[in-house]
């Protein structure tokens, strides 16, 4: 398995191009009023569109990242990214963290500091930033899981380990806890999914907390859910304007980070961060073929066993009763989180990190 070094950077001439091409950018005539009902609000679009030109530096970003150690890895015929972020204590114990969809290993980032006894392993999944896919184009959460353990217990060298995650890699997370529970000791997940099963279920067999879940799942994905059909079925289509136009991927991307997030706990430079990653390494329109891998793809998960903590952070997408969540994992820690929604570590990183840091502390 072949293994080098890496660090980040993108030349002037890129961010060059990049002010080219926002430049050039035409927006619709639509009102400017901060009403985000129908998508992304042009005067928000506008301002960010502005700072992303004149105002914004990924050199600032890109400095404070390569202060990391950080690797490309052949692992399965595909380049692996991943910062592997030793410890200084002999006898830490290795944390992999997995990000999801429209974030990266960004959304861990401002943790890097505020975990210090742990090997911390933060790999970008396949066909994000510097990752790639397999020739088929896509991959699902259970082919990233076996990728995941091979680099943690033979590229690395980990016995055991425990896992976190959320969204995909949530999925990811949840994969290598039913398929590897002799070496993963333990799993932290800040979200559960959709529970289908509530979602389909008949009324009269559900709890009230549970037909208030139903009620608000099948009505957000009546007004919300458009994305993930898109992204399942036509990704290629999608990716025209995701490679080509700044804007374009920028309102596609911003759309969610205000309605999945405690927005007022993001700042512009959170959102330019991750949308210049996705730019500069034209990947926004292949993170999208996930969706395609999970949803035609996917094998049955089979049954989780490993201790399961849950990090419940109020403002994230249709968060599942806690009754459920009990019922279906192991839970041995379950926290409230009194702020921050979808993208946890990115909105709140102390109280992610004081909260992980626990967990790590009770299963080893």
């Amino acid at each position: 398995m072949y293994m080098r070094k890496f660090s980040i950077h993108f030349g002037e001439e890129q961010i060059e191009d990049l002010h080219r091409r926002i430049d050039c950018t035409r927006l619709p005539e639509l009102p400017e009023d901060g009403n985000w009902a129908l998508g992304t609000d042009g005067g928000y679009l506008r301002s960010l569109l502005g700072y992303w030109r004149d105002g914004y530096s990924w050199a600032r970003k890109e400095t404070e990242l390569n202060r990391y150690p950080q690797f490309i890895c052949q692992l399965k015929g595909l380049n692996i990214h991943f910062f592997h972020i030793r410890s200084a204590r002999r006898d830490a114990k290795p944390l992999l963290l997995t990000h999801g969809w429209p974030d990266s290993f960004l959304r861990y980032a401002k943790v890097f500091s505020l975990l210090p006894d742990y090997d911390l392993v933060v790999p970008s999944l396949p066909g994000f930033a510097f990752s790639t896919l397999p020739p088929k184009g896509f991959m699902n959460n259970a082919e990233v899981a076996e990728i995941w353990h091979c680099l943690m217990t033979e590229v690395l060298g980990y016995k055991e380990y425990a896992a976190a995650g959320g969204d995909m890699g949530r999925g990811v997370t949840c994969y290598l806890a039913a398929r590897y529970p002799q070496e993963v000791r333990g799993i932290h997940l800040t979200d559960v999914g959709l529970a289908g099963d509530l979602a389909a279920a008949p009324d009269e067999t559900l709890s009230p907390d549970e037909l208030a879940y139903k009620r608000s799942a099948n009505e957000w994905m009546r007004m919300e859910g458009a994305y993930i059909n898109i992204h399942s079925t036509k990704p290629q289509t999608l990716a025209y304007m995701l490679s080509d136009s700044p804007a374009g991927m920028a309102a596609w991307i911003t759309e969610k980070y205000r309605a999945w997030s405690d927005w007022p706990l993001l700042t512009m430079d959170d959102i330019l961060d991750c949308l210049t990653l996705y730019w500069m390494t034209n990947t926004a329109c292949t993170s999208v073929r996930a969706y395609h891998g999970n949803t035609f793809t996917l094998p049955a998960l089979g049954k989780i066993s490993v201790p399961t903590a849950i990090a419940a952070f109020p403002h994230d997408v249709l968060p599942v009763p806690r009754t459920w969540v009990e019922k279906n994992y192991p839970v041995v820690m379950y926290t409230e989180m009194p702020r921050g929604g979808h993208f946890t570590a990115l909105e709140q990183p102390e109280a992610f990190a004081e909260n992980i840091s626990k967990f790590m502390n009770m299963i080893f």
